[in-house]
């Protein structure tokens, strides 16, 4: 199939697009550079936290997931990122467990402001290896049209 762009996105279709899977380190890591608070960054600090234990960052993990939904879109002609939104984080995300994305078009639209771009917004999920969905976002794409 050959590249697809924003007229050929069908609304409402999900795809796979992977996982990820943080160790201490890295999660320890990402939050001494760019989150350092104690759940981030202390296995017994953390303990004595609302998360009760060692906890990868919203941002960690909303990057993790981001870049799997961008490995996944290869074949979608994406100008360039609009948007990042709307993300929720529901169950605490753990060193050395396994984490799967999932993404659908939810709007397709033209731009007013040039007919040969367009936006596609999309919404992703990451479920844990229990399948329960430990967050959501959405990513807006401005997109080539078929013009």
């Amino acid at each position: 199939m050959g590249l697809r762009y924003l007229e050929d996105l069908v609304l409402g279709e999900r795809f796979p697009c992977g996982g990820f899977r943080f160790t201490r380190d890295e999660i320890i890591d990402f939050a001494t550079r760019f989150d350092p608070q104690p759940f981030h960054l202390d296995e017994e600090a953390a303990q004595h936290t609302y998360f009760k234990g060692l906890s990868a960052s919203g941002i960690h993990t909303q990057a993790a997931a981001l870049g799997c939904i961008v490995r996944s879109v290869t074949d979608v002609a994406v100008v360039a990122g609009a948007s990042l939104d709307q993300a929720r984080f529901f169950i605490p995300v753990r060193p050395d467990r396994d984490y799967t994305v999932t993404a659908w078009f939810e709007e397709v639209r033209p731009t007013r402001s040039n007919p040969t771009r367009g936006l596609a917004a999309l919404r992703g999920e990451a479920c844990d290896d229990a399948g329960q969905v430990v967050m959501t976002f959405g990513v807006t794409y401005m997109m080539q049209r078929r013009v």
